[in-house]
């Protein structure tokens, strides 16, 4: 016999195993009286749902919401766009890989006009905070949003400095000491009361591009497809498209 014809039988030998396997547990599941057991994808669902809590209160603006795209944060709320197993999956793993180092705080700080800024720290110790985070490539500055991430939280725990902390693939860390900043502190407060304003009279904030917006799961709600079925404001057959957002919702 030929490897060929051995590579077939034996694929075809597997097919019909897993058929019958199939066919076991599906009359296995209609003889049954029992309720149905949980299945895989609602754990899933479950764990995502808990490491993204939704916040109804309008009152209240997550440092999340407040250091990104303020018109994304606004359509999470009203117009939630609904995450697959592949989004929800890779969200719980970046979160898990960072969970044995972490020892969660959670915090608030008055931005004024009764809105309250809240959210969670990796870890705070007895003079700093700490953040953790992974990246494709250690970066030579500390991204923006993380900035406002823990700038925000040396002032909700009253620390003096903080930590941002990156990991590659590899293992490799960098590390960045960082003061606080009352000018950072309170362009956050002042994004955090536009947010505010905005979710109560049910404005859209404008569009913020940035090259997050590829895969944002808004992009249709800001941008027109052209004829090639991309987006414009980005390149499509070499040439660059002249942006043009939607209007405000």
């Amino acid at each position: 016999m030929t490897e060929s014809k051995a590579s077939y039988k034996k694929a075809k030998i597997i097919g019909k195993v897993q058929d019958k396997i199939k066919e076991g547990i599906e009359n296995y599941r209609a003889a049954s009286d029992s309720p149905p057991r949980v299945d895989v994808y609602d754990v899933i669902e479950q764990v995502f749902a808990a490491i993204n809590p939704q916040v109804a209160d309008e009152g209240k603006i997550t440092v999340d919401e407040v250091s990104g795209c303020l018109r994304n944060a606004y359509l999470d709320r009203k117009d939630p766009s609904e995450s697959n197993h592949k989004q929800m999956v890779s969200k719980i793993m970046k979160k898990s890989a960072f969970s044995i180092m972490e020892k969660p705080l959670d915090g608030q700080l008055d931005a004024g006009s009764n809105v309250k800024i809240v959210g969670r720290a990796d870890r705070v110790e007895d003079e700093v905070v700490m953040l953790f985070r992974g990246s494709e490539k250690l970066p030579e500055m500390p991204y923006p949003a993380d900035f406002i991430h823990l700038n925000s939280y040396l002032f909700m725990f009253d620390k003096p400095e903080g930590v941002i902390v990156y990991f590659d693939r590899e293992g490799n860390e960098m590390e960045f000491n960082v003061p606080k900043s009352e000018k950072l502190l309170n362009e956050t407060k002042r994004r955090a009361k536009i947010l505010n304003t905005l979710l109560t009279n049910n404005i859209a904030p404008a569009i913020e591009p940035s090259e997050k917006c590829m895969e944002c799961p808004h992009n249709e709600k800001c941008y027109y497809a052209n004829e090639d079925k991309q987006k414009w404001g980005f390149w499509a057959r070499g040439k660059w498209r002249e942006l043009k957002p939607k209007p405000f919702l």
